[in-house]
């Protein structure tokens, strides 16, 4: 078992993130020591790290707290919690879609103010 502190250190999230995560209902699962001291499992750390990632990607604490809710109801509740994950890939995909394009285009444009690219019709500069 970890502490905050070691889990902290581990997956590189502040100590006060964390214990955001744990008020805000993110970390139903994670135990208690007989001081009330939150203690970590190896495999909480993935957890912690998901959630980093999810955030940073535009999903909500809501959601992220329904999956929670969801995943210690048991895996009776996998295909919601599959579906939700799913929906979320195929929107992050979208948005890298678009930023691949707006990447190429950018680099084009800089390419032509440059001076790499020679530009017939200067409205496009």
């Amino acid at each position: 078992m970890l502490t905050i502190k070691k889990a902290s250190e581990k997956v590189e999230v502040p100590v006060s993130t964390i214990r955001y995560y744990d008020n805000e209902g993110l970390l139903p699962f994670i135990k208690r020591d007989e001081n009330g001291y939150r203690m970590f499992k190896e495999e909480d750390l993935f957890w912690l790290e998901l959630i980093g990632c999810m955030r940073a990607t535009g999903m909500s604490i809501e959601t992220l707290r329904h999956v929670a809710q969801l995943h210690m109801k048991g895996d009776n509740t996998l295909e919601e919690r599959t579906r939700i994950f799913r929906d979320h890939q195929k929107k992050l995909q979208k948005q890298k879609q678009d930023i691949d394009m707006a990447l190429e285009k950018l680099t084009k444009k800089m390419k032509m103010l440059d001076g790499e690219i020679s530009v017939e019709n200067p409205s496009q500069i």
